[in-house]
């Protein structure tokens, strides 16, 4: 009878995905042993942002896998783990880069959260690889949330993430703020500015890779338009300048308008943004291949 009624609960009370899934979504993204001939990296607007199964719709030659992670710096050691997972025995592979201010600047140059699971317990990754998906059926509800469930009651706001193994995360937030994002990115680029000794470390690498026949495309991630004045002008960001130096390397530069999408916070796009934006960049992959 526990069973049954454990099993019951189990299937109606809500979950909380922020805890068990998530921590399987970083623990199965560092660790799982799938290789890919698409890889993308780049922060957290790119992993919100981007979306393997739109650019597998229209190109789907490619297996893609979204190597992105919050604060993700374009460095080595990103570089060096993106390659582990390129499968370089088929005969197109892609490395797409989402090169935002805060990529290539000082602040993301540990790449905290990558080493963090990297370094992560053995029996901690496994427990959250493979346990997670049913850890997450037992997740502890409050008793606010079950008498909201009782009587129906919609929350003032919410944010919600969608965990998904290609390595992108589909994202809703309601209400919006387009400025929310702001003051955080004023505090960042008042320690750390665009580190242009970061660009041509990335352009070396892009050479490296264009020379061993891996293409290699890049794009700014959109943003709303006073976040991306404040990266201009604070966070000492010359897209012109990194565009010709990309491009000088080896990549194709592909331009973004992003008046065009629409963020929630001023930074991260709407899963049907993300959704618009993947397609849009694989069509201009498509025509350029």
């Amino acid at each position: 009878m526990a069973i049954i009624f454990i099993v019951i609960l189990g299937s109606v009370l809500p979950k909380n995905p922020d805890k068990y899934l998530k921590d399987r979504f970083w623990a199965y993204k560092v660790h799982h042993k799938k290789s890919y001939n698409f890889i993308i990296l780049g922060d957290s607007r790119t992993y919100r942002g981007v979306s393997p199964y739109d650019i597998e719709q229209v190109l789907p030659e490619f297996r893609v896998f979204n190597f992105a992670f919050s604060n993700g710096g374009l460095n080595p050691a990103i570089y060096k783990a993106a390659e582990t997972r390129l499968d370089i025995k088929t005969d197109s592979t892609i490395i797409l880069l989402g090169v935002s201010a805060l990529t290539i600047n000082n602040l993301s140059l540990p790449n905290e959260q990558y080493i963090q699971e990297l370094t992560r317990a053995k029996e901690e990754v496994m427990e959250r690889m493979y346990l997670g998906t049913y850890l997450n059926y037992f997740s502890s509800v409050t008793p606010t949330k079950v008498r909201d469930l009782i009587e129906d009651k919609k929350p003032l706001s919410n944010y919600i993430s969608i965990y998904h193994d290609n390595g992108w995360v589909e994202s809703e937030k309601f209400p919006q703020d387009t400025m929310e994002a702001m003051p955080f990115y004023v505090k960042d680029f008042e320690l750390h500015t665009t580190n242009y000794q970061l660009v041509d470390q990335l352009c070396e690498q892009i050479n490296q890779w264009t020379l061993r026949g891996i293409k290699v495309f890049a794009f700014r991630p959109p943003a709303s338009e006073p976040l991306i004045s404040l990266e201009d002008s604070a966070g000492n960001y010359n897209e012109a300048l990194i565009k010709q130096k990309v491009e000088k390397a080896g990549a194709h530069w592909i331009d973004i308008n992003p008046t065009l999408y629409k963020t929630y916070d001023g930074s991260h796009l709407y899963k049907s943004q993300a959704r618009k934006f993947s397609k849009h960049i694989a069509n201009e992959i498509k025509n350029s291949l």
